[in-house]
Order: C-alpha cells, then sequence, then structure tokens
C-alpha cells in the first residue's frame, strides 16, 4: 500500500507541475503541458497497475461491476444529496451559496468528469480499496484511503486562474475522507463494484462544489455536513459481513 501511495502521488504530482509551474509564473501553459495535466488523473490507476502486477493481480483492480440499479441510483443521489444539504445549511445562517447547481458547462468540465472518475477511482476504489478495509475494516479502511485521497489532492491547489494558493479547495479537500467513508459504505452495500465508486465520483462532477461561491465559511459548512453523514453512517449503518473480501 506504501508503494501504491507513493507511485499514484508522484505519477500524478509529476504530471501535473509543469502546467502549476506555469500558472505559479502568470504565463499560459503550453498544450504539452495541459495534456500532462489531464493525464495527472491516471496516477492512481497506473500506480495500482504497477504494485498489482507484482502478484499478478491487474484484473483485480478493473473489477468487479456488477452491481444492482438501485445501488448504482443511490451512488448517482447521494453526492448531489450532500451538496444541497450544504447549501441549506449556508442559508439557514446567512451565507450566499450561490448557484444551487453547479453543473459541467464547459468542454474541459466533461472533461474532468471522465478523466477523474475513471483515472482516480480504479486506484482508489479498485485496488486500495479493498485491501484497506481486509486489514482495518469498512469505516478505519475507507477514512485511511480518503486520507490518502485528500493528500493525492494536493498538487492540484495552484489556482489556473491566479497561480497562488487555493485555500478554498485546500478546505474542500478536508471533505475528502468524509466522501470517502460514505462511499465506502455504497461500495459495501454494493458488493464492491467499481461502478458504484465510479458513479460516486461522476456525481461530484454533475454537482461541482469546487465552483461554489467563493469563500472559505462555504467550504466549511460543506466540510462540516459531509463529515456529519460520514459519522452517521459510521454509527448506524449496517454493512455485509463480507465487506473487502
Amino acid at each position: 500500500m506504501l508503494a501504491f501511495f507513493v507511485l499514484a502521488c508522484g505519477i500524478t504530482w509529476a504530471c501535473a507541475l509543469p502546467a502549476a509551474l506555469a500558472w505559479v509564473r502568470g504565463v499560459a501553459p503550453s498544450q504539452g503541458a495541459l495534456g500532462l495535466a489531464g493525464l495527472s488523473a491516471w496516477g492512481p490507476t497506473l500506480a495500482a497497475v504497477l504494485v498489482a502486477s507484482r502478484s499478478h493481480q491487474v484484473r483485480r483492480v478493473f473489477g468487479p461491476w456488477r452491481v444492482s440499479p438501485v445501488w448504482l441510483l443511490v451512488a448517482l443521489s447521494v453526492p448531489l444529496a450532500l451538496g444541497q444539504g450544504a447549501r441549506v445549511v449556508a442559508v439557514a445562517i446567512g451565507l450566499d451559496p450561490g448557484p444551487w447547481f453547479n453543473p459541467p458547462i464547459a468542454p474541459e468540465h466533461w472533461a474532468a468528469l471522465v478523466m477523474f472518475s475513471l483515472g482516480e477511482e480504479f486506484g482508489w476504489r479498485g485496488y486500495a480499496q479493498p485491501r484497506m478495509v481486509r486489514r482495518f475494516g469498512l469505516v478505519r479502511g475507507s477514512l485511511l484511503v480518503g486520507i490518502g485521497w485528500s493528500m493525492w489532492h494536493a498538487m492540484f491547489l495552484v489556482s489556473p486562474r491566479t497561480g497562488a494558493f487555493d485555500v478554498d479547495n485546500a478546505v474542500l479537500m478536508l471533505m475528502l475522507p468524509g466522501f470517502s467513508v460514505v462511499l465506502g459504505w455504497l461500495w459495501a452495500r454494493g458488493g464492491g463494484s467499481i461502478a458504484i465508486a465510479i458513479a460516486f465520483h461522476a456525481a461530484g462532477h454533475l454537482d461541482n462544489l469546487n465552483r461554489m461561491r467563493p469563500g472559505v465559511e462555504l467550504r466549511v459548512v460543506v466540510v462540516a455536513v459531509v463529515t456529519v453523514a460520514a459519522l452517521a453512517v459510521a454509527r448506524w449503518a449496517p454493512v455485509p459481513q463480507s465487506t473487502g473480501e
């Protein structure tokens, strides 16, 4: 698992670095740098393939897929519901969350939906999740995967608009461990299907909380709502006994 995490971060950060450096310098990245930044999404999958190939288990990284359509629909709905819940809380305490829905509106948004949903989840949930759950249990295993998932996003904290450190996105990274616990429960209820993870991740791009109105306070509300959901899942939601097998 350490080799997987180091490789996932190393591949992704190396690919994302040229574009990040260009943004810091206030210049437009070259087409090559932007292409590498797009490929950076596949760092976790490439890392999983490299590590799994040592034990001839590459096929397990990409499956299983079979799942009830009901759980697939739930996986698509939960991130959207959490986003709306955070907006309701924000309004209740006097904050303006901006638009109540932030769907993909540009080609790069759709590209990110596809590239990151596929490129990340074969690594985090296809490879890391089953192993961490077998070793630490569903909640702790999912939480540890989420911590690694959050740390992996560090290279994406340079704002393409200003070239500065993006505090708003840094705060949103704190929600990823909680998201991982909620996703881990759905993954378990869906029989460990990678389709659950991809659908959940894609739903996060269908209503992208990163494009909410700027403001650390709003991001803190999102983190709080996701954390409460994760605590509720960890405390009250039953899971199959065969989880992680």
